[in-house]
């Protein structure tokens, strides 16, 4: 009887144990599975990655417009950062080049439609130092270019805040004819939000948001000559045109003090350097046209009573290719405050043809050959195997280095080391002295 009783309690604590084992697994499964939407969501985005590719590739310029992102969420996912896995984006490398190739499409009459997609990206989107700032640049650049102000005009006055609040900084500010052809009412965004103190300006305004960051190079050198080592920020070649100034403090802290361009131009001159000026407060911005030819400009600022001024700019080009071509030198005096809205519109530029005798400082060049140096913000350029960034690499060549330069090839250059090695390096990482 005893038995019979211990052997029906033991099945008893038997099915109580594997019911709750049951429950615990089945429990564990719900929780460590996907629901079908997100693992959907995640198929249909790889697979739009995969297409957008594959059609870039290819040049399959329908498929790559109807692929390219349409709001900011799937652009930062498509190609941003991973904020909180710490990792890039599947198109974080190459995203400028996509985005480049986008903004050259919609400039076609029969692509004009897909331009719409603008105002979805920017709508709620947030700055970065990356692949999202770049479009902000090339999104301000294209409407100011067409003229399509209607973009943002034909928005009602809540959604054209929240894109405004992404595209507005000193574009909006230094480009009189931005805010000129926009409604009045979105004026009066543009001027509240310019005067109240936005996150992600704060974001902008710190020096540390800058460190390690490839889109960027830093230069350290006394500014105000207070005997302490401020920052100047750059975006580097094809990466921007942003440029931001940080007084140094005894603590070791730094300030912004002013934010600004680097001069860069799309189709034209690209940064090169920005450096002291000996003797004198200020810095000097320099730029070089790093297609055929030679046009190298510097940009002279200085701190003046709470102010920037752009003090003069020098450019030099050649009168032409033959043996007996000679320099140009020109001096051309600026003064103008880089604070004040529009100041872009008052700059001179290099004297015409048939005044530069006149007004320029002329050099005799000796020689057709010309010497092409390695200029890179990272010290170093990488000579590759093949015209593309995932060929192998051959050798390091150093800032400064003379090259040969054997043939051009669109957007890679074969040239030969001093070395002898041939190999192809970026056109951005060469520059003729």
């Amino acid at each position: 009887m005893l038995k019979k009783l211990v052997l029906k309690m033991l099945k008893l604590s038997f099915h109580k144990l594997m019911n709750k084992m049951y429950i615990s697994v089945v429990i564990a499964v719900l929780f460590s599975c996907k629901s079908p939407s997100q693992e959907n969501n995640k198929l249909a985005a790889e697979k739009t990655v995969k297409t957008l590719t594959t059609s870039f590739g290819k040049e399959d310029e329908i498929s790559f417009l109807e692929n390219f992102p349409e709001d900011f969420e799937t652009f930062k996912k498509t190609f941003g950062w991973d904020d909180q896995k710490d990792r890039p984006q599947p198109l974080y490398k190459n995203a400028n080049s996509y985005i480049d190739y986008w903004f050259s499409l919609i400039q076609k009459a029969e692509y004009r439609k897909y331009e719409d997609r603008i105002i979805g990206i920017s709508k709620g989107a947030s700055w970065q130092a990356d692949a999202i700032g770049y479009f902000q640049t090339r999104a301000v650049n294209y409407i100011i270019a067409n003229k399509r102000y209607i973009l943002i005009n034909s928005l009602s006055d809540r959604d054209a805040e929240s894109v405004l609040l992404f595209l507005i900084n000193r574009h909006s500010q230094g480009r009189a004819d931005f805010t000129a052809h926009l409604d009045k009412s979105k004026q009066d965004i543009i001027n509240k939000n310019l005067s109240e103190n936005i996150s992600d300006q704060k974001k902008r305004g710190t020096f540390e948001t800058y460190l390690n960051n490839k889109s960027f190079f830093i230069r350290t050198f006394d500014i105000n000559k207070d005997g302490i080592a401020d920052k100047v920020v750059s975006s580097i070649a094809y990466q921007g045109d942003d440029l931001f100034v940080f007084f140094g403090n005894k603590a070791g802290g730094y300030s912004e003090v002013l934010e600004t361009t680097n001069f860069s131009e799309d189709g034209g001159n690209v940064i090169k350097d920005v450096g002291e000026i000996p003797g004198s407060k200020g810095f000097v911005v320099k730029t070089y046209f790093p297609d055929r030819g030679y046009y190298e400009k510097e940009f002279y600022i200085t701190p003046e009573n709470d102010t920037w001024i752009l003090k003069n700019a020098i450019y030099r080009t050649m009168s032409d290719v033959s043996g007996n071509a000679v320099k140009y030198i020109c001096d051309v005096l600026q003064n103008i405050d880089i604070t004040k809205s529009g100041w872009s519109e008052k700059l001179q530029s290099i004297p015409d043809e048939n005044e530069r005798n006149k007004k320029c400082r002329t050099e005799n060049v000796k020689n057709s050959v010309r010497e092409y140096v390695v200029q890179d913000p990272d010290g170093y350029t990488n000579l590759r195997k093949e015209g593309n960034t995932s060929s192998r690499i051959l050798q390091k060549i150093t800032s400064g280095e003379s090259v040969t330069v054997v043939e051009r090839s669109g957007d890679w250059i074969l040239v030969k080391t001093k070395q002898g090695i041939s190999g192809y390096i970026h056109k951005s990482r060469i520059t003729a002295r």
